[in-house]
């Protein structure tokens, strides 16, 4: 078997006496790198054990890890930054929607204004009609009689 390669169907046995289970990290130096560790925690009287299973973290300095988390590349960092990216966009959103909201009730004010006008003018043709319609009637009638 290559050295680069890690066999993880091999359970590794900690020195409490259990096969160690396999774990993934989620600190953010070592995020989403998975390893066998002991079964109870330090806390708990477990052993300590510990053995990464990705092959590149068996070998890896601290500092070459920390320069890669540096230059963002750690996940943690960039879902943070598109979490923030998104929450400005909700709330220049929310202004925008505000504002439109604002503008849509100047807007319903104005047309009630407008059909107000326009109700009260047909209203006055109607009666400009009626009064000349009564002339007529009367010119009518007293031409007749």
């Amino acid at each position: 078997m290559s050295q680069s390669l890690v066999n993880i169907e091999e359970v590794d046995v900690c020195k409490c006496g259990y096969y160690c289970r396999l774990k993934t990290s989620r600190t953010p130096l070592y995020s989403c790198h998975r390893f066998f560790g002991c079964k109870a925690s330090n806390e708990n009287g477990g052993c300590g054990y510990f053995r990464w299973i990705d092959p590149s973290l068996e070998n890896a300095d601290e500092s070459s890890l920390m320069n890669r988390f540096i230059n963002g590349q750690n996940p943690i960092d960039q879902l943070k930054r598109k979490v923030k990216e998104l929450e400005e966009e909700r709330d220049s959103l929310k202004f925008q929607l505000n504002e439109n909201e604002e503008k849509i009730m100047v807007l319903n004010k104005k047309l009630k204004e407008v059909k107000l006008q326009r109700d009260w003018e047909n209203v006055k043709f109607n009666r400009v009609v009626i009064v000349f319609l009564c002339l007529l009637t009367i010119k009518w009638f007293f031409n007749i009689v």
